[in-house]
């Protein structure tokens, strides 16, 4: 697809954007590599008699949370297995502090998405979304996952690009011993029990005749032009003439695949998955160990999530129905390899493969003012969606440890006596996510009902531009490198480690759209869509159908880059006992341009428009800036105070910025599938610079019981928020904009308690409040407000068991977050809230022996549903379901 493009050579062009255009420092390669804390990883509990599964799961991580300099959440594979997470999100989604929203993103202190990024192994990774930047979390399967780290608090090691929050995604590692296992699984949705909706599915890539068209006729294949070219010398066509040049273009509009008849299923089937994990470390000699992790996991799911919309301005004239049936086939395939030479010097590499293929359906049928009620026309669309997506990850993973005798040991290298021991840790990835939508057609038509009755009467296909065939690629290439040395050190009056390092990273993107669009004449068509769009109708030269290119949306196409560069330096010393000073600095150098393409123009004139606007010096096309990022903590240790095992108070302070992402700063307009509102880039977006401060004390006891108390405050300069603007008629369109200022603040209390008799309690409560300012000049009906995606609350609580002869564990969890903002509204339209969700969740599972377990899930046991209301207005209502989930696994 695109073939007349090239491809843009591809990689370079992107890279090219941020790189000539933006302009970019010619300064050394460098990169970032594992981070010191994992290096020294937390100490693990081995389980020789299997009791208190849960409980001891939370405590074998608390060590590595206590050793952070700065607050941080570790959630490791035991507790997502044991609490029943199938993936990233719905683990996350129990942490102190983060929402899940769309079941996919996380908020983190209430702060969107966009204030959150996501790092694999500490390497960047693209998103395969469409729709957004971050990648879903729900993405990630629980299979590859050894821990998932939440850094609530900036340090110097991270990116700058930091908001809310950074969420780490540790996967597994090779295994020190024979490890086999195998797991299947079936489940259900309440909302499956009726009636699904289907379509033919993958319809097939763009026609080559017609990608041929638009590189022969320039960009425009209706009839009058192809009559123009194929006849250049002609002065007035004759009848013959322009006879041929219809003939041309009904050819090319025959050759679009029509199958686009949404059909109603009697019943969905069940979902259904299958994991199987073969892993085994080999030891060559007493010095080297080879070791090697193989998984695949693959699933299928159908679920019906049904919508129900309405207009603020007029919601008894401006409703729809969406019924909606979306069906995923999911492939996870990994491959981790690695060396280890006395346990001090490790090369590993790391190899995934995830794909999502997602088919949606959908019928919407509603009434507007030119569709209404009383007179009985109904608008309805048709709309068929074919998502292929894929993520692909390699790299390449050192860790390397010299003590003091190994420093003596190297010739002519005189290194200071107070040196104990340094570590060096250096990373290489390569991670390129892709999007295809082969052909997602919607089909305009009228159903004609009795204005008494709503009895069906007759169906017909609109005038205008009614079926739209929609050709999508996206791809995202992200390649990074770099390394970190920690230097252990002991003064005397104090020691601790001085910390370095670099990262570099460049990212490339691509988007590419087409759309056709079969136009129908003057008189309304009766009868299906697939009936008037099909053969005999298109070919009959008397009926009056043509096709042509190009959206209403305006341009669909951009390509863009990115690149990023970074030092940094951190100390973290013990000055007492009880004292603990860190602190460091990052440097980071950011470049970024994004360049709209017309890929109809063939005459250039959009591309000179670039060029026109790059002159200007208050020009978006291109941004570069380069920036001090500064962090600090300063933690008071007493042991045993209140009789803890484990007691600390941090404060914590750091600067940082969060950045628009590409698809918020292109000046395009794109569809959000979850809820089919379109939105639009603005290339004004500033970046917003944000100051972080921190208060956590820490209380541990001996026995798991635990207790965090934090305090939290963020200011953030031109916060960036989603506004509604002015969109086309029974649409919402949705957009960017800064803000004046805005902050958050807030307290966290976290805890676990034994109850005794196997059950222990755990939970989180975060009780904040956020402000921001707009200027009076940006048209929001609320100057002041809080910040998009903010909630007031956020309750998290868990309820477990674990059976003395460790053969039965349970968790009853519920989760639910306060009334967030949606969206901004405009002119005296007031803003839009998302509901509280309350989710009430139950796992149960099974050990009869050491080798078998049986689980069982049951998630939004309350079968809440997601609403959205503006005003008194409820605009969106989504319907979600129940979910009851039965696995089996056995294991060597």
């Amino acid at each position: 697809m695109m073939k007349n493009l090239e491809k843009l050579k591809k990689h370079s062009l992107a890279k090219a954007v941020a790189l000539v255009v933006a302009g970019s420092a010619a300064i050394p390669l460098s990169g970032q590599a594992q981070e010191n804390d994992e290096a020294q990883a937390a100490p693990q509990i081995e389980e020789v008699v299997v009791m208190g599964r849960l409980r001891d799961a939370a405590r074998s991580l608390v060590m590595e949370r206590i050793e952070q300099p700065f607050a941080a959440e570790v959630v490791g594979i035991e507790q997502i297995s044991r609490a029943g997470d199938s993936d990233v999100a719905m683990a996350l989604r129990r942490v102190t502090g983060l929402t899940l929203v769309d079941g996919k993103y996380i908020y983190v202190r209430g702060l969107g998405e966009r204030y959150s990024s996501a790092t694999l192994n500490g390497a960047e990774i693209p998103s395969p979304e469409l729709s957004r930047n971050v990648i879903p979390m729900d993405y990630i399967p629980a299979s590859i996952l050894e821990s998932v780290k939440i850094h609530k608090a900036y340090s110097a090691d991270q990116p700058a690009a930091f908001g809310g929050g950074n969420v780490d995604i540790r996967t597994k590692g090779t295994p020190t011993e024979l490890v086999f296992n195998v797991s299947v699984g079936a489940g259900w949705n309440t909302e499956n029990s009726g009636n699904g909706l289907s379509n033919l599915g993958d319809q097939g890539e763009m026609p080559a005749s017609i990608m041929g068209a638009i590189n022969k006729y320039q960009g425009d294949i209706r009839p009058a032009n192809i009559t123009r070219f194929e006849y250049p010398s002609a002065g007035t066509p004759t009848a013959e003439q322009r006879a041929e040049g219809e003939r041309i273009n009904k050819e090319l509009m025959m050759s679009l695949n029509r199958n686009i008849n949404i059909e109603s299923e009697t019943s969905l089937d069940p979902d259904r998955n299958a994991s199987i994990t073969a892993g085994n470390a080999f030891f060559v000699n007493d010095d080297i160990t080879v070791g090697a992790l193989a998984n695949v996991s693959v699933g299928e799911s159908s679920r019906n999530s049904d919508q129900f919309e309405q207009d603020f301005s007029d919601p008894d004239a401006t409703f729809r129905n969406v019924r909606r049936t979306f069906t995923n086939e999911s492939l996870t395939a990994a491959l981790n390899l690695s060396i280890d030479y006395q346990e001090r010097h490790s090369i590993a590499t790391n190899s995934y493969v995830l794909q999502d293929d997602e088919d949606q359906s959908s019928l919407v049928l509603g009434f507007n003012p030119d569709f209404q009620q009383a007179s009985g026309r109904q608008r309805k669309t048709n709309v068929s969606r074919m998502e292929k997506r894929e993520l692909v990850v390699n790299q390449v993973i050192g860790s390397h440890e010299f003590e003091r005798y190994d420093l003596d040991a190297i010739p002519y290298l005189p290194v200071p006596d107070f040196i104990t021991s340094v570590s060096a840790d250096w990373f290489y990835s390569l991670a390129t996510a892709s999007t295809e939508v082969p052909n997602a057609s919607s089909v305009q038509s009228t159903n004609l009902l009795d204005p008494a009755t709503n009895q069906l009467l007759s169906s017909q296909v609109n005038i205008g531009s009614t079926a739209q065939f929609n050709f999508l690629n996206l791809e995202d290439e992200v390649e990074s490198w770099g390394y970190k040395v920690d230097t252990d050190f002991d003064l005397g009056f104090t020691n601790g480690t001085a910390s370095g390092g670099y990262t570099y990273s460049e990212k490339s993107r691509e988007y590419y759209g087409y759309t056709a669009n079969i136009v129908t004449g003057a008189t309304d068509r009766l009868g299906d869509p697939w009936e008037v769009f099909g053969d005999d109708n298109l070919s009959d030269p008397d009926n009056d159908f043509f096709l042509n290119m190009g959206s209403n949306f305006g341009t669909e196409s951009y390509v863009a880059g990115e690149t990023k560069l970074a030092a940094f330096g951190s100390v973290d010393a013990y000055l007492t006992d009880s004292w603990r000073v860190s602190g460091g600095v990052r440097w980071e150098d950011f470049s970024r341009g994004v360049l709209p393409l017309n890929l109809l123009d063939f005459e250039g004139d959009s591309l000179q428009a670039i060029m026109d606007q790059l002159q200007d010096p208050n020009q978006t096309l291109a941004v570069r800036n380069d920036d001090l990022y500064p962090s600090a903590a300063l933690t008071y240790i007493n042991d045993g105070l209140f009789g803890t095992d484990n007691f600390q108070v941090r404060l914590g302070y750091g600067r940082t910025v969060v950045r628009p992402d590409l698809r918020e700063f292109a000046d395009i307009q794109f569809i959000d599938p979850e809820l089919n509102d379109r939105v639009q880039g603005n290339p004004s977006l500033r970046f917003s610079d944000v100051d972080h401060l921190d208060l956590r004390t820490e209380l541990f006891y001996e026995n798991g019981d635990n207790l965090t108390v934090s305090l939290f405050y963020k200011d953030i300069a031109n916060p960036i928020e989603r506004v509604e603007r002015p969109g086309p008629q029974d649409a919402r369109l949705l957009s960017f904009d800064n803000a004046l200022s805005g902050e958050v603040y807030g307290v966290e209390f976290e805890g676990m308690k034994n109850i005794g008799a196997g059950f222990f309690l755990s939970g989180n409560l975060v009780l904040s409040d956020s402000e921001l300012q707009f200027d009076a000049s940006s048209s929001q009906t609320s100057l002041t407000r809080r910040l998009t995606g903010h909630s007031e609350y956020v309750v998290n609580t868990q309820l477990g068991y674990d059976s003395e002869n460790g053969m039965h564990s349970a968790s009853l969890l519920y989760n639910v977050f306060g009334e967030r903002v949606f969206f901004g509204g405009r002119n005296s339209s007031p803003d839009a809230f998302e509901s509280p969700f309350h989710s009430l969740d139950l796992t149960y599972s099974f050990f009869p022996t050491d080798h078998i377990t049986l689980r069982l899930r049951a998630q939004n046991i309350l079968d809440e549903n997601r609403e959205f209301t503006q005003g008194d207005v409820d605009i969106i209502d989504v319907e979600t379901g129940s979910r009851l989930r039965f696995d089996l696994q056995w294991n060597l």
